[in-house]
């Protein structure tokens, strides 16, 4: 009995420990972003608009991996040059890059200075371009929701990293912003 309630705490604590972990990992710094309260999430999504298709995430590549390894799935190849909309986390970035943000579909903390090209951005990340590549979004909390247009194949980014998926984002939708959300990069 002792052994079991034993076990039971030492899973309890290091549940509690990985929690408080990853809250202190997605803390937000208020005096360096604005939140982009319009694209949060809350209550139900709201009705596709002008042609955009349902993307999710595990939609992206085809499943289960096989022996050729990550391979597209039919639906994102048959989405290319069309728009979608696509629910996420925008990863939040020590040194976010003008004109682009990346949206994941869980919360990521990635670490730019130290281990840039070894983050833990998982594979079926999507980079978000902007119409203006000299905007810099700050980083938004929680869900958020993203119409634009879908791009497949491998593209060299602005911050070095290559892309497989990117959406090119709709223009209006940083529009619907408070005043501060973005601001154009010096």
């Amino acid at each position: 009995m002792k052994t079991t309630k034993l076990k039971v705490s030492v899973i309890l604590s290091a549940f509690m420990l990985c929690n408080s972990m990853q809250s202190q990992a997605h803390e937000i710094d208020s005096s360096k972003s604005l939140p982009i309260q319009s694209l949060q999430l809350e209550g139900q999504l709201p009705v596709l608009t002008n042609g955009a298709t349902d993307l999710k995430f595990n939609e992206i590549f085809k499943l289960p991996v096989g022996p050729r390894g990550m391979e597209p799935s039919d639906k994102l190849l048959s989405l290319d040059n069309k728009r979608v909309r696509i629910i996420g986390y925008m990863a939040k970035q020590e040194s976010p890059t003008p004109g682009l943000f990346i949206l994941s579909p869980l919360p990521v903390n990635m670490g730019d200075e130290d281990d840039k090209f070894a983050d833990d951005m998982p594979a079926n990340s999507i980079f978000i371009h902007l119409n203006d590549s000299n905007v810099l979004v700050n980083y938004v909390p929680g869900l958020i929701n993203l119409t634009g247009v879908l791009s497949v194949g491998n593209t060299s980014e602005a911050d070095g990293r290559i892309s497989y998926v990117r959406i090119q984002l709709d223009p209006k939708t940083l529009d619907r912003k408070p005043s501060g959300l973005a601001a154009k990069y010096p």
